[in-house]
């Protein structure tokens, strides 16, 4: 397999909002698949981390994962490092950086790190070309930018005296190829910033020493006079001693100005590292650019982007845990290539492009599916890893109460119990024991706590459940969700959101209702209040109460 076409990072995530069978299996398995891979494994929490489950993590010693909001793909997530010219490189030696680098196009950072700009051949050439510039810096100019040390490095010259030859300045370039006379009106007479390109007539040479000049560079190779020598120091005048011709020397020159003095082109596109890459993605590809410079908050070049890069798989891939449908999972689902899924829900997942290992049984909880994997693999499951797998299946399973319970959650659930220490009674009361969402939490986290989405034909509804002792407290908390629910309804444009909340302990669960009146006429349960139904015996969303909504949408779509 190509190295492009290789992940360099496997995610494993649940469903958003996540319970405690989402965030345990994905853990689990993000650690049974690190194993199993050569390259890094992680496991993240989409969203909020349920004070349920930051409890069972700690008890059992283990770091839960990071939150995340979202998985869309950003410029860091594809930038790579790039060749870049630095400040004080001359023009000559940045053009044959562009060549030996075979981009067409280079980043410039100055001393500080700070990215200048890009260069590149066509735009140098247009720079050069600009006949006529007002400051005389086109190619049929006399004035260039640079210092005596780098015009000594471009004509490959030897340094036969020199002053300050570090100091970068403008020079007037005059080429003295007349005789006495003509040079006498020819060259201007005291002008520091004069260099004068001369070749072995040594009257010339003291000629020009007396005109107070900066820069005497002499071609050929011809030897200089050492009285020449000395008067030159007399007189503070730098003398380069090349093996060039005049000509040569002459085009040389204007590629002796450090490559920060270019004019870059203004207006160029750039990105940031946290700019999602769907957002940029038109405007890399409407780029006239083939590379395109990453700038970081400090101004600083933080890498490249090259235009051939947006048809190249993503560096990711995407694992699912207790959930396969798309509005169930992080946004950017779409912008990584899934290779897994584990889950014991309904499949309602999106048509994948290759083939995909895909785990799904009607069992109580996937932290069962995950923990089987581990027992038929030969992996070796840790306490701490094993209680964690075991707080999935009894939150899930309510204790194995619930009717989506199988044989297969009761197996792994005595198997987990011996490896960890700890029974599964103990786990759900020591769980049930944190402080329950009604009590505490406001009703936006209540809500949104454990809330899935569904869609079916044009109806899209959320089911969202939480565990509770008191059902007295949704009566008392019954209008203040009930605003909170039709606000989600209204940004989410849903159809109808049901707030299923259990009572695992005395197996029943009321729901809140609110939506299409024509779902909540034909659901099937006695009223417990104003908008409020009582569920007797039933304990769980996926089995019992999710069919029944289906059931009803899908009889409204035959009358429509």
């Amino acid at each position: 397999m190509k190295s492009s076409e290789e992940p360099k990072h496997i995610f494993v995530s649940g469903h958003r909002n996540p319970d405690i069978d989402s965030i345990a299996g994905a853990c689990a398995l993000a650690e049974l698949r690190r194993r199993q891979n050569r390259i890094p494994v992680t496991a993240l929490c989409p969203g909020i981390l349920p004070d349920r489950a930051a409890y069972l993590f700690r008890r059992f010693g283990l770091k839960p994962p990071a939150s995340c909001n979202d998985i869309h793909l950003r410029i860091r997530d594809i930038l790579k490092p790039c060749t870049v010219i630095e400040a004080g490189t001359t023009l000559f030696d940045a053009v044959n950086q562009l060549r030996e680098s075979g981009m067409l196009r280079l980043p410039v950072v100055g001393h500080n790190g700070k990215f200048l700009g890009m260069l590149s051949s066509l735009a140098l050439l247009s720079q050069l070309l600009n006949i006529g510039s007002s400051d005389g810096s086109d190619l049929a100019g006399r004035r260039i930018h640079s210092s005596i040390d780098l015009i000594r490095g471009v004509l490959e010259a030897e340094l036969l005296t020199g002053v300050d030859t570090a100091a970068e300045q403008d020079f007037d370039v005059y080429v003295a190829a007349m005789g006495i006379e003509g040079f006498e009106e020819h060259i201007p007479a005291d002008n520091r910033d004069l260099a004068l390109i001369v070749g072995d007539r040594p009257e010339i040479h003291l000629r020009a020493l007396h005109r107070e000049l900066r820069l005497l560079i002499v071609t050929g190779n011809r030897p200089v006079d050492p009285l020449i020598l000395k008067e030159a120091g007399n007189h503070h005048v730098s003398i380069l001693k090349t093996g060039l011709d005049s000509a040569t020397v002459i085009r040389r020159l204007k590629f002796s100005t450090p490559v920060e003095f270019t004019h870059f082109p203004p207006g160029e596109l750039t990105l940031s590292p946290d700019d999602r890459l769907r957002d940029q993605k038109s405007s890399i590809l409407a780029s006239a650019a083939d590379i395109v410079p990453v700038i970081d908050a400090a101004g600083g070049l933080a890498g490249v982007v090259l235009k051939k890069q947006l048809s190249e798989q993503p560096p990711y891939r995407m694992i699912l845990v207790d959930h396969n449908e798309p509005d169930q999972s992080l946004p950017g689902i779409e912008e990584i290539p899934i290779i897994e899924v584990v889950d014991h829900h309904r499949i309602g997942m999106m048509p994948t492009v290759a083939p995909i290992r895909f785990t799904a049984d009607t069992v109580g909880s996937s932290c069962t599916l995950i923990a089987s994997m581990y027992r038929s693999s030969g992996e070796s499951l840790t306490p701490e890893l094993a209680g964690i797998l075991l707080g999935g299946i009894v939150s899930d399973t309510l204790l194995l109460k619930s009717p989506t319970t199988a044989p297969l959650d009761r197996r792994m659930c005595e198997w987990l119990e011996k490896l960890s220490g700890v029974s599964g009674e103990e786990l759900m009361t020591e769980l049930m024991q944190i402080d329950s969402p009604l009590a505490v939490k406001p009703a936006a986290e209540v809500i949104g706590g454990d809330c899935k989405t569904y869609t079916d034909g044009n109806f899209h509804f959320a089911l969202s459940q939480v565990e509770e002792t008191n059902l007295e407290l949704l009566h008392q908390r019954r209008d203040e969700l009930a605003a909170e629910i039709r606000h989600r309804i209204a940004e989410e444009k849903l159809n109808f959101f049901g707030l299923l909340v259990t009572d695992a302990v005395r197996e029943i669960s009321e729901l809140l209702a609110i939506g299409d009146p024509e779902i909540i006429r034909s659901l099937p349960y006695e009223p417990a209040g104003p908008e409020l139904f009582s569920l007797p015996g039933v304990l769980s969303r996926k089995k019992q109460l999710l069919p029944q909504i289906l059931a009803i949408t899908a009889a409204l779509r035959r009358e429509q």
